[in-house]
């Protein structure tokens, strides 16, 4: 299922119980399940910091909140965050780390809920609280974690109950309703929250700005005036042991169905009534309705092998994607995929959306480049097309490419130069 489609799905009742409204002034505990992870240690604890303490509108956290690692084994506390929160920078990074704790327990034992919710109780004083738990893990535990909190972990009477459900959720349509029976059994619409965390990326959420916020974008954003588009993301990294579990989703489902999917909802959906969820959600269902199914003739499909390189008299050596120990001998997993994806609708018709995704690759790289058709009058002027890049990552830009006269006499001796408007 595609992350950030949350609001796709038919709202249920409140349960009778459930507190229409909660205070943001009582404590917060905060639940990382999976704290072990790499999503943990590159993003959510450096996240939380920025919301507490780093970012320009900081505090979007409280200060106050605790934050608890959950994990199936038990930890070092000092050693764990020593590795957890190395990426977490700032002159508060002692606060902080004063109010991380670590609770190990299993994701299928009722047990470890009950104790959990004593662990956090200790931290909230014993009375009404707000509890929020990140599923940084695995989708085969996710049913499991939500009975668990359903049954003994959810905030106090008086608090709000948030999970905020990391993608894949699920593997494909069958794996997902499964899991939808059971999230959505346990808890209300608005207590459920299937993120992307791409989304949050500054040039994605700059999407909006740019194309809603300015006059020029919007009138050219359509098939009269616009050639191709390409949404691209390179790492030059492997798996880097991580082979088993990669080789379970493959590059298609890893990056392309959520990351990538979503950064083509905003740049191709037509403009909302509002920007509020509903709005937003029917323009993006509306769009993933008029794609076109994809067939083997519309991918390319690789695998990185293993590469061998000389810089100054010295060899480096890179290991293939078949030589990490948790990848079978004979997959067929791909590492690399380029799709093209096309949408029959009056403003996308014939215009081709060019997805690229791999590992292994020369750089670390992500954008979205919009390349502009060339018009009649062009030939009085010959140049490169224009092309309006943003890129995701590494240093974050949005530029346009235009053709712009060299000094001198002759009016035709142009070059490509670039406007910066990051």
């Amino acid at each position: 299922m595609f992350g950030g489609m949350s609001a796709c799905l038919p709202k249920r009742r409140r349960k009778p119980e459930q507190t229409e409204t909660a205070s943001v002034e009582l404590p917060l505990s905060i639940v990382i399940l999976g704290a072990t992870g790499d999503l943990a240690r590159k993003k959510l604890y450096p996240a939380l910091y920025q919301l507490m303490y780093g970012c320009p509108e900081a505090p979007l956290i409280p200060t106050s909140a605790t934050i608890t690692g959950y994990g199936r084994s038990p930890v070092d506390l000092a050693a764990f965050l020593e590795k957890q929160c190395v990426n977490v920078k700032g002159e508060s990074k002692a606060e902080f780390l004063a109010n991380c704790s670590f609770f190990s327990g299993a994701y299928d034992q009722p047990e470890s809920f009950q104790k959990l919710n004593e662990h956090l109780a200790a931290s909230e004083g014993g009375g009404p609280a707000n509890r929020l738990f990140f599923f940084s893990v695995p989708p085969s535990v996710f049913g499991d974690i939500c009975k668990g909190v359903r049954a003994a972990a959810c905030a106090p009477s008086g608090g709000w109950t948030r999970l905020l459900i990391e993608k894949p959720f699920g593997r494909d349509s069958r794996t997902f309703d499964e899991l939808n029976a059971i999230t959505s059994g346990s808890f209300a619409e608005d207590e459920l929250f299937r993120i992307d965390h791409y989304l949050g990326k500054e040039v994605v959420l700059n999407l909006v700005a740019l194309r809603f916020g300015n006059q020029i974008y919007e009138r050219l954003w359509n098939r009269e005036n616009i050639a191709s588009v390409q949404i691209v993301f390179k790492e030059d990294l492997g798996t880097e042991g991580r082979g088993g579990y990669f080789d379970s989703s493959g590059i298609i489902r890893d990056i392309m169905q959520n990351h990538l999917l979503q950064v083509f909802l905003w740049a191709a959906m037509e403009p909302p009534a509002s920007l509020n969820r509903a709005s937003v959600q029917e323009e993006k269902v509306k769009l993933l309705k008029a794609m076109k199914p994809i067939t083997m003739n519309d991918c390319f499909l690789g695998q990185f092998g293993s590469n061998t390189w000389s810089v100054n008299g010295i060899e480096h050596k890179e290991a293939g994607y078949l030589d990490d120990k948790g990848v079978p001998a004979d997959s067929k997993c791909p590492t690399y995929a380029a799709v093209v994806l096309k949408v029959d609708n009056d403003r996308w018709r014939d215009v081709p959306f060019l997805f690229r995704a791999g590992k292994g690759l020369d750089e670390r790289m992500a954008e979205v480049r919009v390349t502009f058709k060339p018009q009649a009058f062009n030939q009085l002027v010959p140049g490169a097309p224009n092309e309006l890049v943003m890129r995701i990552q590494p240093d974050e830009a949005i530029y346009l490419k235009i053709m712009n006269k060299m000094p001198g006499w002759k009016v035709g001796d142009v070059t490509s130069t670039v406007l910066d408007m990051s």
